[in-house]
């Protein structure tokens, strides 16, 4: 009996992309198809945030990049708040005690609460990279519907623009 070959496929676009963007391709390819368009809880919530956070974390690890090159928030709104479209409780980089608090922010959110998806940013510090997509802000949904994503959209389109210490008065 003979041994199969093994071959690693490789995607032709790879060569194209810059190795931070490689590992975009593959982690957002890598994410469920269909989204369970449903109420998360708050541990729910933390769970799925920390779970697709260092899943990312650990692909830039493996591929030999920097993992505090991306950061993450949980994006969620709280209905009867309409002057606010969405929050965003940033995930700390990870460190003796700096998990807990930002737990502990999340489990003391009042109700309601919808929690809307993940925000990422990922830096690419390769000299080869255009400016343009140095710094990219990308979102990964918990639920469906023209107003969640609304919602999610500003949020990421706030990042991008600087992030929400910015918003002018």
């Amino acid at each position: 009996m003979t041994e199969l070959e093994t071959t690693k496929r490789t995607n032709p676009l790879d060569a194209l992309m810059t190795k931070t963007q490689v590992v975009r391709r593959k982690f957002k390819s890598g994410l469920p198809r269909t989204i369970k368009n449903r109420k998360l809880s708050k541990m729910e919530a933390l769970a799925r945030t920390m779970e697709l956070f260092d899943k990312l974390r650990s692909e830039m690890d493996a591929a030999g990049l920097d993992m505090n090159d991306v950061s993450a928030g949980l994006v969620y709104t709280q209905p009867g708040n309409e002057r606010v479209l969405a929050n965003v409780a940033r995930l700390p980089k990870p460190g003796p005690g700096s998990v807990g608090k930002f737990c502990d922010e999340v489990m003391d959110l009042g109700e309601p609460v919808l929690f809307l998806g993940v925000l990422f940013a990922q830096h690419d510090s390769d000299p080869e990279c255009k400016a343009k997509h140095k710094n990219v802000v990308f979102v990964w949904p918990f639920m469906l519907g023209p107003e969640a994503e609304g919602r999610l959209l500003a949020a990421r389109n706030q990042e991008a623009q600087g992030g929400f210490k910015n918003l002018p008065n």
